[in-house]
């Protein structure tokens, strides 16, 4: 196997392993509203035991390539705290604050190139998110971005953030294009197979 090809299948994994751990931060945080509609989530799954295996895949992607799968994570995090940009954190800031300091973090950190394509595929992550949430339930929640924008301005604007990505970073752009699918399709089998099993439903 050449280097190529080595140190593809390693980003490949690090990416994959960064999209794990996004989802289950995402299923944690929302456990409660996914309880309350009866959405499959990974919690259910994993249980308490959800936070240990986050940490786990996070330090696993890091460790892999820390300069690409660090800013996914801190990007997916700061695009997340804006759904409830005024929300109060414990930490005494906004979500809109927090979101700014940790792209601003990432940005000294690993540099404008990787926050940047970082964010904005997170932000097409997110926006792809609510178009499926919203094809498969339209009395989904206000904070959905399809009931703000419209469906079809959505999607111009999901295509118009991977363009920009695709120009900032073609390959980190098309690296996440091929796990993220990959993963969600994954998450969503075993959290569906896992509570038939459980609940018969």
């Amino acid at each position: 196997m050449s280097f190529v090809t080595s140190r593809l299948l390693l980003d490949l994994l690090a990416v994959a392993l960064a999209g794990v751990t996004i989802k289950l931060l995402d299923d944690f945080l929302d456990y409660a509203v996914d309880l309350a509609s009866g959405s499959p989530s990974l919690i259910d799954v994993l249980g308490s035991g959800s936070v240990v295996y986050t940490l786990i895949f996070a330090v696993f992607a890091c460790s892999i390539n820390l300069k690409l799968a660090a800013p996914l994570m801190l990007s997916a995090y700061a695009v997340g705290m804006l759904k409830d940009p005024a929300q109060m954190l414990p930490l005494g800031l906004s979500a809109w604050m927090e979101s700014v300091v940790v792209a601003l973090a990432s940005w000294s950190i690993f540099g404008w190139p990787a926050t940047l394509v970082s964010l904005l595929l997170m932000t097409a992550v997110e926006f792809i998110d609510d178009l499926f949430d919203y094809s498969r339930d339209e009395r989904g929640p206000s904070t959905n971005l399809v009931r703000v924008t419209g469906k079809t301005q959505l999607i111009l604007l999901s295509l118009a953030v991977i363009i920009a990505a695709l120009i900032i970073d073609t390959r980190t752009t098309a690296l996440v294009a091929i796990c993220a699918p990959v993963t969600a399709v994954i998450a969503d089998l075993i959290s569906r197979s896992y509570r038939r099993k459980a609940y018969g439903a």
